[in-house]
Formats: C-alpha cells, sequence, structure tokens
C-alpha cells in the first residue's frame, strides 16, 4: 500500500488523503482543530489566498466533509456506508460551487465559493478529478478500527484493506488468531 507521499500519485490524490488523514483517529490528534488551523493548511496546499479565511459555518462543514469522506473512503474497502455521509457530502457540496474551466491543460472544476467554501469547493473538485482519472477506488481508509488512516491501494487487484500489511494487516490477523476457537 502506498500513503499520501508515497512518488508519483496525483496531487489531488495526495490532497484528499491528506485532508482525511488531518485527523489521526488512533492517537486522536487532530491537525486542524480549529478554524485557523485549518485556514493554515489550506493557504499550504493552495486552497486559499492569504487573505481567506475559514467562517464557523465552513469550518464546521469542513470537519463533517472530512469525516464523510473518510466513511466513503471506508467503504472502498467493502465496509458498509452509512447512508447519512453521501447526504452530508452532498449538503456540503451545494454550498461549495464550483465552475468549469478551460485551459491548455484541458477541462478542470474550479472552485466559485469564497473563503472556507472555495477551498471545500477545491476539495470536491479534487474528488471528481480522482474518480474521472480512475484514482478513487483505490484511495481507502485503513479497515483496522483503530488506525482509519487514509492509503493509496497500490495492490494489482485492488484488495487491500490496511495502510500497511507490516503493522496493521498484522495487527488485524494476530487479534482474528487470538479469538478463534482452537482447531481440533
Amino acid at each position: 500500500m502506498a500513503d499520501a507521499h508515497s512518488p508519483g500519485l496525483p496531487t489531488d490524490v495526495v490532497l484528499l488523503l491528506d485532508f482525511v488523514n488531518t485527523l489521526d483517529v488512533e492517537k486522536l490528534v487532530d491537525a486542524v482543530p480549529t478554524s485557523d488551523a485549518l485556514t493554515t493548511w489550506c493557504r499550504a496546499r493552495g486552497l486559499l489566498s492569504s487573505a481567506e479565511t475559514f467562517s464557523p459555518e465552513s469550518f464546521k462543514a469542513a470537519i463533517e466533509a472530512r469525516e464523510a469522506l473518510r466513511a466513503v473512503l471506508l467503504s472502498h474497502t467493502g465496509e458498509p456506508l452509512p447512508a447519512s455521509e453521501p447526504r452530508i457530502l452532498d449538503r456540503v457540496a451545494a454550498s461549495s460551487p464550483l465552475t468549469v474551466g478551460f485551459g491548455p491543460d484541458g477541462v478542470r472544476l474550479r472552485p466559485a465559493g469564497t473563503g472556507g467554501w472555495k477551498a471545500l469547493g477545491g476539495l470536491f473538485a479534487a474528488v471528481v478529478s480522482t474518480q474521472r482519472d480512475g484514482h478513487w477506488p483505490r484511495m481507502k481508509v485503513c479497515a483496522a478500527g483503530a488506525c482509519q488512516e487514509a492509503f493509496y491501494d497500490t495492490s494489482k487487484n485492488r484488495s487491500g484493506r490496511w495502510c500497511s500489511m507490516a503493522v496493521c494487516g498484522n495487527r488485524t490477523k494476530l487479534q482474528r488468531f487470538r479469538t478463534s476457537p482452537p482447531k481440533r
């Protein structure tokens, strides 16, 4: 499996994986616990200009979108997707308008909102880009309950379930072994 910083991954894939991974579920550490922290994170990735910030409403929507994206990426490993998560993404996306832009590199979606809504529009444009380019199904969240790190599945048959076979895969298999009844 490849993490978000593996060489050769498209920028939009890295952006989305990094966004989901702003919350380390296992350690309960949030890299963007405030609107100021999220503003700084988005500025560093070119999603906001130096004059733009997140409002309280767009910050709340961003955190909701992050966790809904986590659920969607977890469903890419075969886990059930709660019906509420796509509705959350639909609601947040409706406030994050996009326009079509034409350039030498082709047609792209561009954020049309302002402030935090613009940054969220950039994230949603990245979702569309990864879907169009065939990367979306390979973007997953580790199925090891305690981990939930977003990763890019590089397995040939797209069957990866863990961010790292050496860590989470072995941990999960060891737990199954310990709880399975002895063979006769």
